[in-house]
């Protein structure tokens, strides 16, 4: 990964800092372009350079070391125009792609979906929550009980592959345990939804740090995914997998530099209410989301809740002002962000439904776009925290 240092630095000190720049030669970091002076400021500093590293915690330690010595740090990330263009083709061959996966996806009414009359949607891994001792991380993992299912929608991050994983520790604080859980639902195919990057490469999933039994559970994946000593059920096409209780079948899309996903969510009928969605990332897009549903049923949505990527002018978290969450995963190359514009034309957009709730996964979503949801549903916007549960019925 490449990266633009901008560093803000007094103007009486910059010659100083420039002098001294051979002296802190970093360890795991290549200076690609040696500190310039800009003839004026951009984003307020007028020294730059340009650095490159295998990991992004070895650009946050030079970033720390460079504060250290009396400068403000701020970050762009940048892309050679090589990989930049084996990169777009990779892009747009994945969209095509992504175009005739949807195309095939065999959209009619589905039949003998029945309801619940009561839904609980209990965070269990997500950015934020309001009790101590609760885990959280940009990963997602929901429990979803029905009055006849127990589901475990995602299997969160765990990105320091710990034994037991937050999920886990979660869940022991919140008394929820896995042999109460009959069936576990995977959203898409991306590190903090499966449990791990480990766990994505290899197109499997896993609730902690290793692969234990899970005997007797049904499990639905959005692609060709696989769990030692199960069979899950592809649910590329919609289907009822429970008593009121659906996929909504996937929605592929191409996502700049992590290629063709498909994503599916949940759909879940609860009486005298309509619909509530439980969605895991938004990479299908809203739009096409609300398509899809409005083909499969014939009954309202009542809320929706999770991840719907509006990382505008943001994300979940920022390092050195970067957010990584506003330039991948939106189905646009990233230097074509979501927009407000975008964000309020969805908005108004979900007006139009009527909506009784709407909560909104911080893990994939800014501070700007949530604000926004609040003000657009002052009486249906719920937050969305750890050890918090929604209830519908």
């Amino acid at each position: 990964m490449r990266f633009i240092v901008l560093l803000e630095v007094p103007s009486e000190g910059v010659r100083e800092f420039v002098d001294d720049w051979r002296n802190r030669r970093p360890k795991d970091v290549t200076i690609l372009l040696r500190p310039h002076i800009s003839a004026e400021a951009i984003n307020g500093a007028k020294l730059l350079t340009v650095v490159e590293a295998k990991k992004m915690n070895m650009i946050t330690d030079y970033c720390r070391s460079l504060e250290g010595q009396g400068a403000k740090v701020q970050l762009i990330s940048i892309y050679d125009d090589k990989s930049t263009s084996t990169e777009l083709k990779k892009f747009q061959s994945a969209k095509r792609r992504a175009e005739r996966h949807n195309r095939k996806v065999k959209t009619r009414k589905l039949k003998g979906l029945g309801s619940t009359k009561n839904l609980t949607v209990l965070p269990l891994i997500d950015w934020r929550t309001n009790q101590e001792g609760l885990n959280v991380e940009t990963g997602v993992s929901y429990l979803v009980k029905t009055d006849d299912n127990t589901i475990l929608f995602d299997a969160g991050l765990n990105n320091d592959e710990k034994v037991p994983s937050p999920l886990l520790h979660n869940m022991e604080k919140l008394g929820v345990t896995l042999n109460k859980i009959d069936t576990i639902f995977i959203t898409h195919n991306h590190e903090d939804h499966v449990g791990g990057v480990k766990w994505a490469k290899d197109k499997t999933f896993s609730v902690t740090g290793r692969q234990d039994p899970l005997s007797g559970v049904k499990v639905y994946v959005p692609t060709e995914i696989t769990y030692p000593g199960l069979e899950p059920v592809y649910a590329r096409n919609p289907m009822v997998i429970g008593e009121g209780v659906a996929s909504t079948g996937t929605i592929a899309n191409s996502i700049y530099l992590m290629g063709f996903i498909e994503e599916q969510s949940l759909a879940v009928k609860v009486d005298g209410k309509g619909l509530v969605l439980i969605v895991g990332c938004g990479h299908q897009t809203v739009p096409r989301l609300l398509e899809r549903v409005k083909a499969l049923f014939d009954e309202p949505i009542y809320g929706i809740i999770g991840g719907l990527h509006y990382a505008v002018m943001g994300g979940p978290r920022e390092v050195y002002g970067y957010a990584l969450h506003k330039y991948a995963g939106t189905g646009k190359p990233p230097w074509e962000h979501i927009t407000v514009e975008e964000l309020n034309a969805n908005i108004e957009l979900l007006k139009g439904l009527n909506l009784g709730l709407i909560a909104l996964s911080p893990h994939d979503s800014s501070d700007v776009s949530m604000r926004a949801f609040r003000d657009a549903f002052p009486d249906a916007y719920r937050n969305l925290r750890v050890g918090e549960p929604i209830i519908i019925g």
